[in-house]
């Protein structure tokens, strides 16, 4: 989801043809050794579940969750529902660490691959950290100075697709100049994720669409998307344009217009194929700038 490296010299080499092969970055930042840190504190001595949090909050405070008191409250109870998870984690994390920072590298290429990306210089930065079993990761676009920025749990179950997923907003971040985030209008969110399941659909091909769409603990959410498919495409067209913190909840991690959870990404992922489907191709949508974005969505729905 987009929520969430110095940039790079730009430098170019000259090819055999008259096009430039431009350089591909990416930085890994592994942030598991502050959550080892901040458990050791926190488990130095009895503490109670506010001074966990706390304590958690100064020393690690990572998890994908949307900027705010809604979102400090759903790290809140990610963490005290995690907690008793993590004596069996601890272990095991020399070994993710190394599987993640070798598969982020391999599907970055593989997604610079699929959007096209030769003569564009891309620098993407990757913070692994550990997060709180909730499979969930987020991508920043370039700020203050700094890259595009992913942020991914070590200990997510479905890491290549996921990272393929978020590696593909950090690429598009930097083809399109993006200037929203979490709480860009409802059609613009719609087109950056559709884009991402679609291009991770891709990376790593053979796998049912649910693989690309739901959270892995989402057991009937593709079922759900699949019967309520014209509900929800009917109930979100009205919505597209607006914009903040509150719809933004609504169609990713609050109910929609129909019960469901993540509308907006149930909506996207028909959308973008029928975009697809239609001759358009990934390099070309990844191309399309944010002020057409909406429209571009707009215009697949109307013939739906």
């Amino acid at each position: 989801m987009t929520l969430r490296l110095p940039l790079c010299a730009g430098i170019f080499l000259l090819l055999a043809s008259p096009a430039f092969a431009a350089d591909h970055v990416l930085d890994i930042d592994n942030r598991v050794g502050k959550f080892e840190t901040f458990y050791a504190h926190a488990t130095a001595r009895p503490v109670d579940a506010d001074a966990r949090f706390k304590l958690w909050q100064a020393e690690d405070g990572l998890a994908a969750v949307p900027p705010g008191p809604e979102g400090d409250a759903m790290a809140r109870k990610l963490l005290d529902d995690a907690w008793s998870r993590y004596p069996a984690l601890i272990p095991k994390l020399d070994a993710l660490e190394k599987t993640a920072e070798a598969t982020a590298r391999e599907m970055f290429a593989k997604d610079n691959e699929i959007l096209g990306t030769a003569t564009n210089p891309i620098h993407t930065r990757l913070i692994l950290y550990v997060g709180q079993f909730d499979n969930n990761a987020f991508t920043v676009p370039p700020m203050n100075g700094k890259p595009a920025t992913i942020l991914m749990p070590v200990e997510n179950i479905n890491l290549k697709i996921a990272l393929a997923h978020e590696l593909t907003h950090s690429i598009e971040l930097q083809l399109v100049p993006v200037k929203n985030s979490f709480g860009a209008p409802v059609g613009e969110t719609m087109f950056l994720e559709g884009l991402a399941m679609r291009t991770s659909q891709r990376a790593v091909p053979g796998l049912p669409d649910a693989a690309y769409t739901s959270m892995p603990d989402e057991k009937t959410w593709w079922s759900n998307c699949v019967s309520k498919k014209d509900a929800v495409m009917k109930a979100i067209v009205p919505d597209l344009d607006k914009s903040g913190q509150k719809i933004a909840m609504k169609y990713t991690f609050g109910q929609g217009n129909t019960g469901m959870q993540r509308e907006a990404y149930c909506a996207a992922w028909f959308v973008m194929g029928k975009l697809l489907a239609s001759g358009k191709t990934l390099p070309e949508l990844a191309r399309v700038p944010e002020d057409r974005m909406v429209a571009t969505i707009r215009a697949a729905m109307k013939t739906e």
